[in-house]
């Protein structure tokens, strides 16, 4: 019997033919000459609605099937469940990527896919026999001159990788493209983007590796942090340190001789992109509620009722309004 060919799962967020999906095309071109199977899946041409935050909804035991929400997400999650290596490519609209990356997010990932969470309290049933740390790339589309107009781009679309340990082994942060075709006249980003393809080939096809926190992208890019390869950081007044907005690295700040700013990076098992740094924060969280939380709550119930029950200055949307006018009708 041959080998179940590897295959690779593109999400696309930006216009059908637009700048982003050109480059995530660029990409898929380059992993199918290795004789991986791709597939691309345009985001917005998927009925996906937002997450309605279920309080361990049905999803968490059932899987994504027994989502409340009829829709594509179901069919979005079985998708990645079903792949070996995953891209996402998205334009950035404010800052950061259009609305629907979020909705994504939320719906496919998030703790119901948490695989920290399956290695202490035991893989579900809906996902035994697919749970695997994929590697990953991103690809972030900007049309503005100047990379700080981008900045929550590669960031925000990082966000889709903690839960279920995607390892992004590269990723492409794309400014000054911004008309229609404007991909095709940048060959820096071109030739980028096929690599960033090839990279995540080259670790579908190795998977006995071990690619968390592993980098087969640019060395010298000129980023602060080489753990996501950005340079997103908190800085507070006071600290001689900063921690990276993405992946939780504290890097110790200082100048070199010529007064150039200079990080140095200790090894840190709170790199949320690690699955030791998962275990980290899944057990701050219980300590949270067992010191903190348990302790008093029976001291707030009475007040969590009251605004909880509270609607002196709720507005109804005219959808909802319409709702309850028409079931009143019917009633009637």
């Amino acid at each position: 019997m041959s080998e179940k060919r590897k295959k690779v799962v593109a999400f696309t967020a930006g216009r059908r033919g637009g700048n982003t999906e050109i480059y995530v095309k660029i990409a898929l071109e380059a992993i199918a000459k290795m004789g991986i199977d791709c597939e691309l899946i345009r985001l917005h041409e998927c009925d996906l609605r937002p997450c309605k935050d279920c309080l361990r909804g049905p999803c968490y035991v059932k899987g994504p099937e027994a989502c409340i929400l009829k829709d594509d997400g179901p069919w979005l999650a079985e998708k990645f469940l079903d792949s070996d290596g995953y891209i996402l490519g998205a334009p950035v609209w404010s800052l950061s990527p259009c609305g629907v990356v979020t909705d994504f997010r939320d719906r496919v990932f998030g703790p119901k896919m948490d695989l920290a969470m399956w290695e202490q309290g035991g893989i579900p049933d809906w996902a035994k026999g697919r749970v695997k740390q994929r590697p990953g790339g991103l690809i972030s589309v900007g049309g503005a001159l100047t990379e700080n107009w981008t900045s929550l781009g590669l960031a925000t679309l990082y966000t889709t990788t903690f839960s279920a340990q995607t390892n992004v082994v590269d990723n492409l942060n794309v400014y000054q493209v911004a008309d229609p075709g404007e991909a095709l006249m940048r060959e820096d980003y071109m030739i980028r983007a096929k690599f960033l393809g090839e990279n995540v080939g080259h670790a579908v096809l190795n998977p006995q590796k071990d690619w968390e926190n592993k980098w087969l992208g640019e060395m010298d890019d000129g980023e602060a942090c080489p753990g996501c390869h950005q340079s997103l950081m908190i800085a507070k007044p006071g600290r001689d340190y900063v921690e990276c907005a993405i992946c939780g690295r504290i890097g110790k700040v200082s100048f070199d001789k010529d007064g150039k700013l200079t990080y140095v990076w200790p090894e840190d098992n709170k790199n949320r992109l690690t699955m030791m740094g998962k275990f980290a924060h899944a057990r701050e969280i219980e300590l949270h509620t067992q010191q903190r939380f348990l302790p008093h709550e029976a001291e707030i119930q009475d007040e969590l009722k009251r605004y909880r029950t509270m609607e002196d200055f709720t507005v109804n949307a005219p959808s909802k309004t319409a709702k309850a006018s028409k079931a009143k009708a019917q009633k009637a």
